[in-house]
This record gives C-alpha cells, structure tokens and sequence, in this order.
C-alpha cells in the first residue's frame, strides 16, 4: 500500500478550517493508500487526534501575514525526516473540501508519462492569454517570469509529487524565497508565485483541471473535485490580510511591463494560438 504525506497548516483562526477538512478526507482521499496528516498549528488540541493515529501535529507559531504561506517550504522541511517514510508527498490549503472520491488514477504523478510533480490550474486564469497570468514580473525577484512567457498558471493551495520530487521542490523554493527576503523582497502572491516560477522551469509534471480547485462562483460543466471553501466563513479574512508587506516595482520597470503586455498581446492576437498541452 502507497504512503502519502498531506501536509496542512492551520494556525490561529485557521484551525476552524480543520474539521471540515479532516471529515471530507477521510471519506474521499486515496483511500487505497494510507494516508498520514502532518497538522502544523499551535493549538494544543486537534479534532480527531485522539481517535485517529496517522494525525500528528506539529506545533507552529502563527506569524502575521504572508510569512505562513510566504515560508510554508521552511516550515514543511523541519519534519523532513518523517516525510522521507512516505512515497508521496501532498500540500492542501486549509479550505480544502474533498467532494467526491480522489483515486490514485486521478490524484497521483504517472511514471509512464514521466511525471514526478502534481500541479493544478488556477480556476481564474487557465481560459486566459499568458501576458494576462498574474506571474510575478519584477526582474528582482527569483519568482520573476518574463511578459509573454508562461504555459500553465497554477494554483499555490494544492500541489505534491513523488517524495524526492516534492523535497526537492521545497528545498529548491525556500532557498530562493530567503534570497528574496535577504534583499527585502517579497513576491507579487508569495509562495504561489514562487511555485508558478518552478512549473515554468519544471514542464515536465501532471496538470490537473480547475475543477481540483473549484472557487465558489465558478461556472464550469466540470463537476467539483475539491472545493476551497470560503475562509470569510469562519474568520475576518481583511483584518487578518491588513496592511501586508509587499514590493513595490520601480517606475521604469512598470513602464517595461507595461510595453510588454502590449507587445505579447499584439502577438498572440495575431498569430495562432500554439495548443495547450490537454487539461484533466
């Protein structure tokens, strides 16, 4: 039986996502495999902890916003020993909900075709033009992808890949992060930017449709695999979002990037569109 690792991280008001979470898990998510939940909170007690012993909890302060998303890879690799135990490695937001069953056919990379990593389509970009993918265009930044260029934008909430794929992806990701940081620099959406820059350099993954992130209010003939719940649901997401650090992009590369996404949409606009490689 095949051993996945879902990591999860709910600090704060965050830890209200986990049951829900947790209860829609255990009824669709792999369940040909055994899967071990790595819970990183500072809350002394989870739902479900006592009764279920592939939960384990890992205690993580909560830090004021992005730096819980914007160091989730520094985060992960502190238990990097026990994640080395499993042959698959999967990151879900807090709001995920399962909706229906996630087999390993649907879920898992394939080795026939060479898949080590797993991302999926952001539901708010995967019908638009790339010089319209909000990448991060700040030539600064180490998540910095040029106008014009760019397959697929993913998602940042869901992704994973085989053990060594995935460990490498977080090594790989927060070095770079803390290049950033270094240099007083944060990306444009944190980590999600981060891991857009590593499906642009790493072509080679499964992509899955945007129906494995499926916002509320999105209209698609999709059925809904994974649902992100609200977060305004169960907290004041602006009062936690106030104010956050962020980078600002000097006057005469705003200007450059403005030039450009005229001259990509020129382009593209008049000259066939290359196929995108088929959506699941």
């Amino acid at each position: 039986m095949k051993k996945v690792a879902a990591l999860y991280i709910c600090t704060g008001k965050y830890e209200r996502l986990w049951p829900g979470f947790l209860e829609s898990a255990e009824k669709y998510l792999l369940k040909s495999c055994e899967v071990h939940y790595f819970v990183f909170t500072d809350v002394p007690h989870l739902a479900g902890e006592d009764e279920n012993p592939r939960i384990h909890r890992i205690y993580q302060e909560p830090m004021p916003w992005p730096y819980t998303t914007l160091l989730r890879f520094e985060i992960f690799l502190k238990i990097e020993a026990q994640l080395k135990e499993f042959d698959y490695i999967y990151f879900f937001n807090a709001n995920c909900e399962f909706k229906v069953p996630v087999t390993e056919e649907m879920l898992l990379p394939r080795p026939e075709k060479h898949e080590h990593m797993v991302f999926v389509l952001h539901p708010a970009f995967y019908w638009r033009p790339n010089y319209e993918f909000t990448y991060d265009r700040n030539p600064r930044c180490k998540a910095y992808i040029p106008m014009g260029m760019g397959r697929d934008y993913v998602c940042g909430g869901i992704n994973g890949g085989e053990r060594d794929a995935y460990l490498k992806f977080c090594h790989t990701l927060q070095k770079r992060i803390q290049q950033d940081r270094d240099r007083g620099i944060i990306a444009l959406w944190h980590d999600e930017s981060h891991i857009n820059w590593y499906a642009f350099t790493h072509p080679h993954y499964r992509l899955l449709d945007a129906s494995y992130c499926f916002f509320p209010g999105w209209k698609t003939v999709k059925p809904c695999i994974i649902y992100i719940r609200p977060k305004e649901n169960y907290f004041d997401v602006d009062t936690f979002k106030k104010d956050p650090p962020k980078t600002q992009l000097p006057p005469r590369v705003e200007k450059y990037n403005e030039f450009m996404f005229k001259v990509s949409r020129k382009i593209q606009r008049h000259i066939p569109w290359l196929p995108r490689r088929k959506r699941e």
